[in-house]
């Protein structure tokens, strides 16, 4: 894989900023993330667990779990030198602890490998105890979209 020195420039330039900061994506500003660390295959970033992302027990909801480890894995890809913006074609998430409101959980990910059509991204989720709330693995489709940086 080759860097995208680019997009890594931008994101070491806004390593403790949100997210959003130069992001379109709205559902970005709704997970309200922070970056903590962005390195070639890899990104890490925080979020706060907010009453309206619980399910009815109090706890933060399979779908969000979900979407911020799908929002990091696809945002980890443009770390790398690619051509087309790529899409999720399949997301598989464990959930094995819970997180509540108030508390802060942190994603890392990691791209295993970018073909000319697919690419391969993990990512885990880590409660404020360092406890693994959720790992996921995806697939991601390349687009006919330009990658504008």
């Amino acid at each position: 894989m080759k860097p995208n020195e680019t997009v890594l420039q931008f994101l070491n330039q806004n390593l403790d900023r949100k997210i959003i900061d130069g992001n379109p994506n709205p559902v970005s500003a709704w997970l309200d993330g922070t970056l903590k660390k962005a390195t070639l295959g890899s990104i890490t970033a925080e979020f706060d667990v907010r009453a309206d992302q619980c399910n009815h027990a109090g706890v933060l909801h399979g779908g969000v779990i979900s979407t911020m480890l799908d929002e990091i894995m696809g945002m980890t890809l443009i770390t790398v030198q690619i051509d087309h913006l790529y899409v999720t074609i399949n997301l598989h998430v464990d959930f094995l602890y819970g997180a509540k409101a108030g508390e802060k959980v942190t994603v890392t990910s990691e791209v295993y490998r970018v073909g000319k059509k697919i690419a391969n991204v993990e990512a885990k989720m880590y409660n404020q105890e360092g406890k693994i709330v959720a790992k996921a693995t995806s697939n991601l489709a390349a687009t006919s979209i330009p990658i504008k940086i």
